[in-house]
């Protein structure tokens, strides 16, 4: 079931700027209360209103140990080019099983975020540290605060 923060989101308008590809960046504290963030790829919304990212093993050891806690989740979504960024914060739905699905989600979407970074002159040699191979699983939470996160006087404010 959809809250008002997912219903806000899901929009035709929302779904394309997050195919755009944007970046993505997945945080959350571990029993430490220690930050952990990571990359993450394949952003997308589901039939429920949760928001699906793919993260890649090698890239999340701690972050993978600090989701499994149960605290609410951060996900920031900025286009490259633009700098438009949203956080959504909410409860972690579903922490999947790697899968090939998840792998290969990851790995179209960031073929496809290499083509808009070579629009502000970077090769694919200088993005190649951003992207692991191997295992990959799906990172499923319940978007409930949203925020602007775009550079500027606005940035940080609750939307």
């Amino acid at each position: 079931m959809q809250n008002d923060a997912s219903r806000r989101l899901d929009t035709e308008e929302f779904r394309t700027w997050i195919d755009a590809p944007v970046a993505v960046q997945v945080a959350a504290c571990g029993e430490d209360l220690r930050p952990q963030s990571v990359r993450a790829f394949g952003v997308s919304f589901d039939a429920a209103g949760a928001l699906q990212v793919a993260l890649l093993d090698a890239q999340c050891p701690q972050l993978l140990v600090a989701l499994r806690v149960g605290r609410p989740v951060a996900v920031n979504l900025t286009h490259p080019l633009t700098f438009l960024g949203r956080q959504l914060k909410g409860p972690v739905v579903e922490l999947a099983e790697p899968s090939l699905e998840a792998a290969l989600a990851a790995q179209r979407y960031f073929d496809r975020f290499v083509q808009v970074l070579a629009k502000i002159g970077m090769t694919p040699e200088q993005c190649r540290g951003m992207f692991y191979t191997g295992p990959a699983r799906f990172l499923r939470m319940q978007p409930a605060e949203l925020f602007d996160q775009t550079p500027g006087a606005g940035a940080g404010a609750r939307l």
